[in-house]
């Protein structure tokens, strides 16, 4: 090639690559920029047959541009030479020359097409697009030679390559504005959503109530310490499941977990079990006795029904709890231990301290932190998931398939529950063993068939419940703002939500009075020496005596109303015969 040639090529390829920046740099869209770049190859360098192919993240190729492709690139029907040409690149990230397609086994088989198809002799060349270092795609040409002896491999090469980096950099570009596209989109759809609720999910425990979860956002973060817990609520609403919950997400999940009902023993062989006893300590010990103590080393202790262990006891526990040492039965030599206590109970702790059953120090020692249980009748929420749960269980352990209908979760979820989710599971399991086939239907249910005891047993229970609740609940008298129901003559009316059909109407005109239907009224004058006496435990007493234990009947001998007769009966501590 003359030097005038040689210069004329020159400021050519200078040429091409000033046009191909202007191109890339002119537009975001990378497959119209792409395609206007493989023609100022074809009208320029007489590369009139090139392609442009990007690697997909499963390293397959994907054709962005091509300039007189024969076949569909994205699902070729034949073999290609481009293909295999860029297969070649991305295996070696080197530029491959192909002078003559017959001369190359791999490619032999696409001479004969490209003999038959064109009479220019033809070269392809391949160089990789690299992006920071990395092949990212293949621009492939077949350019035409314009005489036999006009072969400038190198320079094709060297020009292609500049062409391929100045591509290069227009794809990263391009994929660097898409992902801060896709971040900002993100941002802006996270602006008005609200925050995913953390996870509070405890293994074993089904609830989906707010209550609930409320109370295991409190597991999740009093398990990791060492704290004491005090867990609070009815019987039957899962205290030692949630302290199971606190044991498995705490340190200690590789240690013992103990359990020790102290209201199923004496006092004595409470101490005994706790502490432990030494041999000889008394008749039949023949043997050295671990307590509890030591056997939950490293663990953790449940002490269920805490609050009605004996004020003796008190003493000895507030020390093993204080100073976590203590001494056996019958031994004098002092033990340590390292163990968390987690106690639960539904007694009234405050009323107790203030009525001297429970002492006040150890009331302080174990009221650490605190984790109220709610009953099941104020998380309704819970009953469907809760019901399901117990027909599953039990399908599983008698190999049945058993289902329950929605009309029968109606019913569930209308009742009162007094025994919370433990009467809820032995009511799933009596419907589940009476029902015909295997759906479980209202009508299976004991509450439908006159079975179920529940309420009864809410309308006889002691006045005792009433002071079990919230010190809140039962310190002060009822105002004159809310009106109590009364619940077959418990003071201050029933003591659950919504209280059960106790069969005695409400009152109608307005009055706080509460009467059944055979109550007949009391002349003033004939027991006025009654209404001028002062209001004592024993007129109380001759008073309901005198009226066959019926409120109302007594509210009338005394003068006053239902409300304040129910409060004195509370606050006198006198407890209603039932007939």
């Amino acid at each position: 090639m003359s030097i005038p040639a040689r210069n004329n090529r020159s400021n050519l390829e200078l040429l091409t690559i000033y046009e191909v920046s202007k191109v890339l740099n002119s537009s975001l869209d990378l497959p119209r920029a792409m395609r206007e770049v493989l023609r100022l190859l074809a009208y320029q360098l007489q590369m009139e047959r090139s392609n442009i192919c990007l690697l997909r993240e499963d390293h397959s190729l994907r054709y962005v541009a091509g300039v007189r492709l024969l076949e569909d690139a994205a699902a070729p029907r034949r073999p290609d030479p481009c293909h295999a040409i860029a297969a070649r690149v991305i295996k070696t990230g080197m530029p491959v020359v192909v002078p003559n397609l017959s001369e190359e086994p791999t490619l032999a088989e696409f001479s004969e097409e490209q003999d038959a198809g064109q009479n220019d002799p033809s070269c392809w060349i391949g160089v990789p697009i690299k992006t920071a270092d990395r092949v990212a795609g293949v621009l492939v040409v077949d350019r035409q030679e314009q005489s036999p002896g006009d072969r400038q491999y190198s320079a094709d090469v060297r020009i292609l390559t500049m062409i391929a980096s100045l591509i290069g950099q227009t794809v990263q570009l391009h994929r660097s504005v898409i992902q801060e596209r896709e971040q900002l989109e993100r941002e802006r759809s996270n602006i008005d959503r609200p925050p995913p609720l953390p996870d509070w999910t405890v293994a074993g425990v089904v609830s989906a109530s707010g209550a609930m979860r409320e109370v295991l956002s409190q597991v999740h973060r009093v398990a990791p310490f060492k704290s004491t817990v005090l867990i609070r609520g009815e019987s039957g609403t899962g205290k030692e499941l949630i302290a199971k919950a606190i044991h498995d997400l705490s340190a200690r999940a590789n240690g013992p977990f103990v359990r020790v009902n102290c209201a199923a023993l004496s006092e004595t062989l409470l101490e005994s079990e706790l502490f432990g006893h030494e041999r000889g300590a008394f008749t039949g010990a023949n043997r050295d006795h671990k307590g509890r103590f030591e056997l939950a080393a490293g663990g953790t202790l449940f002490l269920d029904e805490i609050g009605d262990i004996s004020p003796s006891f008190q003493a000895k526990l507030l020390r093993v709890l204080q100073e976590q040492e203590f001494e056996r039965v019958g031994g004098s030599r002092t033990l340590k231990t390292d163990v968390r206590v987690i106690g639960a109970t539904n007694v009234n702790l405050e009323e107790a301290v203030g009525l001297g059953t429970f002492r006040a120090d150890l009331y302080f020692r174990i009221n650490v932190v605190t984790i109220l249980l709610p009953p099941l009748r104020q998380r309704r929420d819970d009953i469907p998931v809760l019901a399901q749960h117990f027909v599953d269980q039990f399908g599983r352990e008698n190999g049945l398939k058993v289902r329950i209908a929605d009309e029968a979760l109606t019913v569930l979820q209308g009742c009162p529950w007094p025994g919370n989710v433990r009467e809820l599971e032995n009511c799933i399991e009596r419907a589940a063993t009476q029902c015909r086939g295997n759906v479980i239907r209202g009508s299976d249910l004991a509450c439908q068939v006159s079975l179920c005891n529940s309420t009864a047993l809410v309308n006889y229970q002691q006045p005792a419940r009433a002071r079990s609740a919230a010190p809140s609940e039962t310190s002060a008298p009822p105002t004159a703002a809310g009106k109590t129901r009364c619940a077959a003559g418990i003071p201050g009316g029933c003591s659950i939500d919504p209280p059960p059909d106790c069969g005695i109407p409400e009152p109608q005109n307005g009055d706080d009075e509460c009467e059944t239907s055979d109550a007949l009224p009391y002349p003033p004058a004939a027991d006025s020496d009654m209404a001028d006496l002062p209001v004592t435990r024993d007129r109380l007493v001759a008073a309901m005596e005198r009226s066959g234990w019926v409120q109302a009947k007594a509210a009338r001998l005394l003068g006053l109303s239902a409300r304040q007769l129910s409060y004195a009966l509370r606050k006198h501590d006198i407890e209603i015969k039932r007939f």
